[in-house]
């Protein structure tokens, strides 16, 4: 899918090449970005298999298996109470249509244009007194009877049912991500997921977080929340201790009167029977991001 994503760049970067001399050019520097992205996200997913304990690790090097593999190594964290695996075999068949009618696609664009079979329409605009000419289109020029396939292909495949398969694509994706980086990337798993679906990056992301510990994000959020009351508790006290100083250096009359019942009393922790696997780590450190340092 990134493929045919990182050839549009590409091919868009060229924009005077109306008639597509340079398709070929497209194409290979596409399938070198793309190759380079797929080993980073192979890389990924088998290290993060390997220290989780998957099966089936060699997943993570086959297309299409790959985009399901993101599914299983997510399965702390479901989407819409629905195992992510399930999420990611939708994700990884859209995938496959959509690669396949991408190829039928470029090899109906290369018989057009490497025949000269295609000319451009062009349409002109004025912005600040200069004169734009740009191609809106393009025409059929002594097309030959046996490539009206590829004629049709060229004219509709691209806005009438690629288009479609990758809204289908991009939707599953995004559940997808969002579950991945849930599970690998507690704190910055909307950032990612967002570039991810938006630009073909997402192994770059997934490169980026494969040493660290898969969680549920619900036991990420309930950890939080204990830290915030530790430090929140560490700051009464602290708070308490100066200002029970200030009253003993300036005088009794305006020191706390109520701070001995404090220290004799303290307020229950409301989250004592959540996270008792945090509390191991050592709840002194006011530090709320110390589990993503692995």
């Amino acid at each position: 899918m990134e493929f045919f994503e990182i050839a549009r760049i590409v091919e868009a970067a060229f924009f005077t090449d109306v008639y597509k001399r340079y398709l070929w050019a497209y194409l290979v520097i596409g399938a070198l970005c793309f190759a380079i992205l797929y080993i980073f996200q192979a890389i990924a997913l088998f290290t993060i298999a390997k220290r989780e304990g998957f099966k089936n690790k060699w997943f993570a090097f086959i297309p299409f298996l790959n985009t399901y593999y993101i599914g299983v190594v997510s399965e702390k964290n479901k989407v819409f109470r629905a195992q992510t695996k399930y999420i990611a075999m939708g994700a990884a068949a859209a995938e496959a249509v959509y690669v396949a009618l991408g190829i039928v696609y470029y090899v109906a664009m290369f018989l057009i244009f490497n025949g000269g079979y295609a000319a451009p329409e062009y349409s002109t605009s004025v912005y600040g007194g200069a004169t734009i000419e740009y191609v809106t289109g393009y025409n059929a020029v002594n097309l030959p009877a046996e490539l009206n396939w590829a004629w049709w292909v060229l004219s509709y495949m691209q806005n009438y049912i690629l288009y479609w398969v990758q809204l289908v694509y991009l939707i599953l994706s995004v559940f997808l991500l969002v579950s991945f980086f849930r599970t690998y990337s507690s704190p910055r798993y909307v950032l990612f997921s967002i570039l991810g679906v938006l630009f073909p990056i997402k192994a770059i992301f997934m490169f980026a977080v494969k040493n660290n510990k898969g969680k549920n994000y619900a036991e990420y959020l309930r950890e939080q929340q204990q830290r915030q009351y530790r430090m929140y508790q560490e700051y009464m006290r602290n708070g308490q201790s100066g200002y029970n100083n200030a009253g003993g250096n300036f005088g009794a009359p305006y020191g706390d009167p109520y701070a001995q019942q404090r220290r004799d009393n303290p307020p229950a922790d409301p989250f004592g029977g959540l996270g008792q696997k945090s509390e191991s780590k050592g709840g002194g450190s006011g530090d709320p991001f110390d589990d993503l340092k692995s």
